[in-house]
């Protein structure tokens, strides 16, 4: 009597096993459509990897020696706004703002097809207040070619924003890649540092007296991540 319960409890069994490795083979092919759609969808309705304050292509470690909170930068990044294509969008982030007259310098620095480009801010203390240029080249005043940009300090989140036109950085097109990312942030004294002589010696002698550093530099070795540009022609 117990032989044949035992050929049927097998054969419920293999039925069993069939529809399991038939539910495994939907659930593989369902996970296959939509690798497929991920990737042919996204790509045509313009979905775009970019840095962002929470993913930034440039961050800053542990500072040895320590750096003043004003000029201590915690990260940097690039995006772009797919309805205003012929622009390049730098965000920056530091512990904190002067709002003393010295003028605290912060740039944003990458290379592109062998140029070094550059995002710079001026704080002028008080509100603060900022002016924002961006261009490329290096040297002095004459091998520089900068324009007057526009940029704006949230209060709130503590970030600065540029809006850089493409047109000053080279003209970088879609697909085209910005490496050598880092920024920097120093501070300039008195008249002569509002005409940009940075003064070192005066420098040195205030961060030996303060027993920190006027200058930071993000990443503190190497470079920071590469930004391939999303928009334009």
């Amino acid at each position: 009597m117990l032989y044949p319960l035992n050929v049927g409890a097998g054969k419920i069994k293999g039925e069993n096993i069939r529809e399991c490795e038939c539910d495994m083979k939907k659930t593989l092919l369902g996970v296959f459509i939509c690798m497929m759609l991920v990737g042919t969808v996204l790509p045509i309705t313009g979905f775009v990897i970019a840095g962002d304050e929470y993913d930034p292509e440039i961050v800053d470690g542990l500072d040895e020696p320590a750096v003043v909170s004003y000029l201590d930068i915690i990260s940097a990044w690039f995006y772009e706004k797919e309805d205003m294509p012929d622009y390049l969008f730098v965000g920056l982030k530091l512990k904190e703002i002067n709002t003393i007259p010295p003028q605290q310098h912060m740039s944003i620095i990458w290379e592109y097809n062998g140029t070094e480009c550059t995002a710079t801010i001026w704080s002028l203390g008080s509100e603060p207040w900022f002016s924002f240029a961006a261009g490329y080249g290096n040297g002095f005043w004459f091998q520089r070619h900068f324009h007057v940009i526009k940029g704006e300090y949230n209060k709130d989140t503590g970030i600065i924003t540029m809006e850089i036109p493409k047109d000053v950085i080279k003209s970088p097109r879609k697909g085209d890649v910005l490496t050598h990312t880092f920024a920097l942030s120093f501070e300039r004294f008195g008249y002569l540092g509002s005409l940009g002589f940075d003064r070192q010696i005066f420098v040195k002698l205030l961060s030996m007296l303060i027993q920190k550093s006027l200058r930071d530099l993000a990443p503190n070795t190497g470079y920071g991540r590469d930004y391939i540009i999303q928009y334009g022609a």
